[in-house]
């Protein structure tokens, strides 16, 4: 049998603790198997050639998926590789690489891997002490390199085999330094392969902070005072590169790293955006999709692994442009996403989908147009500005259609802002069937102008349209200005049939008049109403109408 120089290692070192009697197992004892850092202590290892543990829990640390047969083991590997070992195997190939192995083993009806064959496999250096009957596999850092960027010092690392946890960053001060530690590796690189310093940063070093857990620890010293940050993580055959920014404390400069699902499901997708941008990227809602513009290029090349089958997100594709970084979702299906605040460094894009509940009947979204900072229109006639008539108006309508049988969902209910998007959004992401933007209008020359207008944007919203402005002039007997086709936000977006609805102008004396009684407010939202029935061809009848408004309402 061919045996290579690391299991040659491990059998002098075995020659310490027992002989080994050919053909047979030795010693059945407990030990400790650290797998990248993971303790698994109390574990039964079995002594040969070399060490053996009972297939497992420890495996998945390595990310290796594991499916045993009587006597054989199939290991899949985090790179979509696999291999099948046998009792009998002596050499397994892996990635065009063929390498001298210990058999499988099978004792009390259990595998028994070879714990120094696994590790060479992988690209993991074992560590062996066979006096305390403790095995560690570690990874190894094999190469790091600075290199200077616009926005600071890019420091990048490659390992010979994937972390288990991602890597700790912290500064230091007295003298100034950064610093990276890397739990279950160790620090076994030449120190003649380390970058050399710069005018800022004087030197790179590397050791073995601890030994138990084993963390090896890299080291930049410097002149001034640094920031140290994550920028991303990639695949390096069977290893993995990450790559920190360094950058100096009292100038720091926008900046995007790697950009990334979090999870991509089909009721929900987090994308992870790594970087320090000044102020939050832009975020633009459309109905089938989500296009985010940061203000920086990345560091790292933007890329994406192919979405899930089902993911909320069906294709994610990220450009560099002249203004810097433009990312679009294609979405399966409506949804809608918003900002979370992560660590100082990562923020998260989370996108849901509308929960997939049966509806007794249609969902019609009321709009209330404007809101806590975004007054609206305003009067010099004595009315409170828009964003209170109109969410007056809104409320009203609400109990309208409610008592006609419709569900109702308002984009607002108090006086708060919501953005044009959210606002959106939250109607495609709940997949309603028709979108209602309560508003009124304004003249730049005060009584200048006087009546009724609704707007759309999509062929499928005019019928919607058109019924609501006929029983707007029905209702409210004031001049009609006509059903308009318009490009506003929140009609041009919406997937719905949708409208905009000016029932008059706040600023002319005798509209704002009408407006200061509730019972012409009343009225405004009944036309809509009766409007949305007309549209949806509804039979059913409002259990207030006409007959209860007062009759001194001023038509």
């Amino acid at each position: 049998m061919r045996y290579t120089l690391t299991r040659c290692i491990w059998i002098a070192l075995l020659v310490t603790f027992s002989a080994p009697v050919s053909g047979a197992v030795q010693a059945l004892s407990d030990g400790t198997l650290s797998v990248l850092g993971v303790a698994f202590p109390h574990l039964p290892l079995r002594w040969q050639e070399e060490p053996y543990a009972p297939f497992g829990a420890w495996l998945e640390v390595l990310g290796v998926q594991g499916t045993p047969q009587k006597d054989s083991l199939t290991l899949r590997f985090p790179d979509r590789s696999a291999v099948t070992w046998t009792t009998n195997t002596t050499q397994l190939t892996l990635n065009d690489r063929t390498l001298s192995v210990a058999p499988l083993q099978v004792e009390d009806d259990r595998l028994w891997v070879p714990l120094v064959s696994l590790a060479a496999l992988l690209g993991l250096r074992p560590v062996v002490n066979a006096d305390q009957r403790q095995i560690k596999l570690v990874t190894e850092l094999r190469q790091v390199t600075l290199t200077a960027t616009r926005a600071g010092w890019l420091l990048e690392t490659v390992l010979s085999y994937p972390l288990a946890v991602p890597p700790r960053v912290g500064t230091l001060s007295d003298p100034y330094r950064a610093y990276v530690d890397f739990v279950g590796a160790s620090a076994t690189l030449d120190p003649t392969a380390l970058p050399s310093g710069t005018q800022v940063i004087t030197q790179v070093r590397l050791g073995q902070f601890s030994s138990d857990p084993p963390i090896a620890r890299l080291v930049v010293d410097a002149d001034a005072a640094l920031t140290v940050s994550v920028v991303g993580r990639q695949r390096s055959g069977k290893g993995e590169r990450w790559c920190f920014l360094l950058q100096l404390s009292a100038s720091r400069q926008p900046w995007l790293g790697q950009v990334t699902f979090v999870e991509n499901t089909p009721t929900r997708a987090t994308l992870q955006l790594r970087g320090w941008f000044g102020t939050m990227p832009r975020l633009a809602q459309e109905p089938h999709r989500l296009v985010v513009e940061v203000p920086v290029t990345p560091l790292l090349p933007p890329s994406f692994p192919d979405c899930p089958p089902d993911g909320v997100v069906r294709e994610a594709v990220a450009t560099v442009t002249e203004r810097g970084t433009r990312i679009v979702l294609t979405l399966r299906s409506p949804a809608h996403g918003q900002w979370r605040l992560q660590e100082e460094d990562s923020i998260l894009l989370v996108v849901e989908a509308p929960p997939r509940s049966v509806r007794t009947g249609r969902l019609i979204i009321v709009d209330a147009g404007h809101g806590g900072k975004d007054p609206g229109a305003q009067s010099p006639f004595g009315i409170p500005p828009e964003k209170h008539l109109t969410l007056d108006i809104a409320q009203r309508l609400r109990r309208l259609l409610e008592q006609a049988g419709y569900s109702v969902r308002m984009t607002r209910e108090t006086d708060v802002y919501i953005s044009l998007a959210d606002r959106v959004a939250m109607a495609n992401a709940l997949g309603a069937d028709a979108f209602v933007s309560v508003h009124l209008n304004s003249f730049p020359r005060p009584g200048g102008q006087w009546g009724t207008e609704v707007y759309y944007w999509t062929p499928h919203s005019l019928p919607l349209a058109e019924a609501v402005y006929r029983n707007l002039l029905s209702l409210l007997g004031r001049k009609g200005n006509g059903v308009r086709q318009r490009r506003l936000y929140v009609v041009r977006h919406t997937v719905m049939p949708a409208i905009l609805v000016e029932p008059c102008y706040v600023n002319h004396p005798d509209e704002a008049a009408l407006l200061k009684d509730e019972s012409f407010r009343e009225r405004i939202a009944l036309a809509i109403c009766q409007g949305i029935m007309e549209f949806f061809n509804d039979v059913r009848r409002l259990e207030r109408g006409l007959e209860a408004l007062p009759e001194s309402v001023s038509r």
